[in-house]
């Protein structure tokens, strides 16, 4: 028999539990990389609008589905009717796996740069030749076997007392050390061209696609769309919690990080001389080679440095645990085993799927032969499949659901929106998702030869000037006004309406 499923106790822990699948290396790791290869605002830029006009809507709609179905990704298309909704909702199942599966090498990654930076053990070092010699050492495989137990553990011990209590812990703390080490990185000397090559419009690059693409993708990637670990986290929603006023807080919540992780890196990056660095360098070398260099030249570096990671660690932790829970929510409703059970299964599952990963970094060669895998399997799911999953959803509540599914988003909601909402979720949202995933599946043939290029591509020429010019100060106004303003107005009129309710008032 099927356990009784279990929703979020508390408003509070429920907000700071979707923070936390959505805030990970998303945001620490892959928004400072995006930002630096498209210019910094003309990344930044197009990701907001982006997050607006779709990301939000798109995570109203998971939420929806798995609110109204109770039901893990599989059970819950086929409760709404979608066409073949058990073979659809399966990957909701199946693909976390393959994500998790190199999301959590980069986790174990992550807890030995803890250790390394607290010791300085690549202080005085060439740190590509420090990350290569990790990579194929045996220690990666003890620091890959602890991050998936840490996951494990936790989801062992339920929605309540596992996921919950962990993210109350760690997305406060997350938040606390990133705000330390950023503003160790504003006050250093020569800060300020770091800021204007985050932060300075540049209006002319927005006419890129590749940095709508790349906003898209990392919007997908950032708030776990398109791998059921949203429709999971929405299914232990509480019908008296509304869904848009929450499902904006926990967004502008996740995007606060990733803007916060771009003024911790990029102003200390330029002021200690790596600003060509990490202007131009590839996804995995902004963290684990550009960033330690970072720190050995800053003042108490082995502590920002530890400080760094393990508020790095947190997020990778917080959201592995998302993507893992859909398969054990999956096992505990429809097979009906226990908690334990499962979360010790799918760990050891997720376990042997990720060590082609780990022995990829034993091959001869280079970092990009070391992982060659792991980056492949990042553009696959990263770029093109969580989109289309993310995209069904989108079609599952606003053409298969119907009116169903609007009333649903509209269930005991403080703000509703208006009947703009229906064209909305039904056309446009859907269409410029399709838009750009045709066009990102165009760019990924081209890049590997399959065929010629045919998106027009604008140059970006960087310009850093000694100081911080009134266009970036409007930029950095309007960004952080926006999304951190936003997010601490949200969240905390959500928790006061809590309060009242539960008094009476």
């Amino acid at each position: 028999m099927a356990q009784k499923r279990e929703v979020w106790k508390t408003h509070t822990g429920m907000i700071l539990a979707m923070i936390g699948t959505e805030v990970g290396l998303g945001n620490i790791w892959r928004f400072p990389y995006l930002c630096g290869r498209h210019g910094g605002s003309a990344f930044l830029i197009p990701y907001l609008v982006l997050l607006f006009g779709i990301g939000i809507f798109a995570m109203m709609a998971e939420w929806v589905i798995g609110r109204y179905s109770r039901k893990d990704p599989l059970g819950a298309f086929e409760k709404i009717k979608f066409p073949k909704g058990r073979e659809v909702g399966a990957w909701g199942i199946i693909g976390p796996f393959f994500l998790y599966a190199y999301y959590i090498v980069i986790t174990s990654w992550v807890l030995f740069f803890i250790i390394a930076s607290f010791a300085g053990l690549y202080f005085g070092k060439d740190t590509q030749e420090f990350f290569l010699s990790f990579l194929s050492s045996p220690y990666i495989f003890l620091f890959h076997l602890a991050a998936v137990a840490i996951t494990s553990g936790i989801l062992a011990l339920g929605v309540q007392k596992g996921i919950e209590k962990a993210c109350k812990f760690m997305i406060p703390a997350l938040f606390i050390l990133l705000i330390i080490v950023t503003i160790r990185s504003l006050t250093l000397p020569g800060a300020s061209a770091g800021v204007e090559f985050y932060m300075r419009p540049r209006l002319g690059a927005l006419l890129n696609p590749a940095a709508w693409i790349a906003a898209l993708g990392q919007i997908f990637f950032t708030l776990s769309l398109g791998m059921g670990a949203m429709i999971i986290y929405g299914s232990y929603l509480k019908d008296k919690w509304g869904i848009p006023t929450n499902a904006v807080a926990c967004a502008l919540g996740n995007t606060s990080a990733s803007i916060l992780a771009g003024f911790a890196i990029f102003p200390a990056a330029f002021a200690l001389g790596l600003g060509s660095a990490v202007s131009g360098s590839q996804s995995i070398g902004l963290t684990f080679l550009v960033l330690p260099k970072v720190f050995e030249r800053m003042p108490a570096g082995w502590l920002f440095g530890g400080l760094f990671f393990l508020l790095l660690a947190f997020g990778a932790l917080s959201s592995a645990i998302s993507i893992q829970e859909p398969s054990i929510a999956w096992l505990d409703e429809e097979v009906g085993w226990k908690r334990k059970r499962s979360a010790l299964f799918t760990g050891l599952i997720m376990w042997l799927m990720g060590l082609p990963f780990i022995l990829n970094g034993y091959v001869m060669g280079g970092l990009g032969e070391k992982l060659a895998l792991l980056s492949k399997m990042d553009i696959i799911i990263g770029q093109l499949a969580l989109p289309l999953f993310g995209l069904l959803a989108i079609v599952g509540m606003g053409w298969v659901m119907k009116e169903k599914g609007f009333q649903e988003l509209h269930k005991n909601a403080r703000h509703k929106f208006g009947k703009w909402i229906r064209p909305w979720m039904r056309i446009v949202v859907p269409s410029a998702t399709i838009l750009i995933f045709i066009l990102s599946l165009i760019t990924v043939l081209e890049e590997r030869g399959v065929i010629k290029r045919i998106l027009p591509v604008v140059k970006i020429r960087e310009f850093v000037p000694l100081g911080i010019g009134p266009s970036t100060v409007i930029m950095i106004i309007l960004a952080t006004g926006l999304v951190w303003g936003g997010c601490i107005f949200l969240t905390t009129r959500a928790i006061i309406t809590e309060k009242r309710k539960e008094k009476g008032i």
